[in-house]
């Protein structure tokens, strides 16, 4: 039975990181993806969120929206210098074509001596990728290349 608890844990990859995200609803899967994928980059409990980024992302399906979304996130880490926090996600009705996500990215300047430094994700990948939903329970797995 689903208890709403666990958001997002780490799987065993023989040379990347291998990710797990739960929620109760589709937004959630989105919006867990992306404390989970800072979470691997930086401390992301030290990240304020100071400063709000807008996002708009299209897709055929949900594995290319989530793909999109996270390489999105890894964009604005490496090319913008901004730490994320937390996002809020809206994602338009799943049986039209093409889907699309909006949201709104909470965080500020990255700053190393702050935000600390973990481990470097080259990109998103589609390997293991899976999204599922049972009963009110969504989950999604996907590996990030390191």
């Amino acid at each position: 039975m689903w208890c709403g608890r666990l958001v997002y844990s780490y799987l065993d990859h023989i040379s990347d990181v291998y990710l797990h995200v739960s929620s109760n609803s589709l937004p959630g899967i989105f919006e867990d993806a992306v404390k989970a994928t800072y979470e691997v980059m930086i401390n992301r409990s030290t990240v304020k969120g100071r400063k709000v980024l807008n996002a708009e992302i299209r897709a055929d399906d949900l594995e290319q929206l989530l793909y999109k979304w996270v390489d999105h996130l890894l964009y604005v880490f490496d090319a913008k210098s901004f730490a994320v926090s937390w996002a809020k996600v809206k994602i338009s009705d799943t049986k039209k074509r093409p889907l699309s996500l909006s949201a709104k990215i909470y965080g500020e300047e990255y700053a190393p001596s702050i935000h600390g430094q973990k481990v470097g994700v080259k990109a998103m990948t589609y390997s293991l990728m899976q999204i599922s939903k049972e009963n009110d329970h969504w989950e999604a797995y996907f590996v990030l290349d390191i």
